[in-house]
């Protein structure tokens, strides 16, 4: 999870990983519910080098109304739910954060990854 101008926003790989899915079956979820996702703000499709394997891994980066309804869309198992409650505490803790301080934070990918699943 990070800070973008006042804005709150987390990646797909963060949610595969809270929900304990597989990163390819999150990114399925998302589009097939594209459109409804899109109602709530653009979705950017973004591609990193994945480690020593010479691959690229293609996610998106959601704010908080995106994430959250991705998250309905989702099965209520034990960890989904534990993991939705997680994320609304670390959007809200990052809001709280923006809003009390001059520059938003600037977290790395894998600092946002260590919080949403911590």
């Amino acid at each position: 999870m990070t800070g973008r101008g006042l804005r709150t926003t987390t990646t797909s790989l963060a949610i595969a990983e809270g929900v304990g899915l597989q990163h390819k079956n999150v990114l399925g979820l998302i589009r097939q519910n594209l459109e409804e996702l899109r109602e709530l703000g653009n979705i950017a499709f973004e591609t990193r080098n994945s480690i020593g394997a010479g691959r690229h891994t293609q996610y998106t980066i959601l704010n908080e109304p995106q994430a959250t309804l991705l998250l309905t869309f989702m099965r209520n198992s034990p960890v989904v739910v534990r993991f939705k409650v997680r994320l609304v505490e670390e959007f809200y803790r990052m809001r709280e954060q923006l809003k009390n301080t001059q520059a938003p934070a600037q977290l790395s990918r894998m600092e946002i990854l260590h919080l949403v699943t911590h």
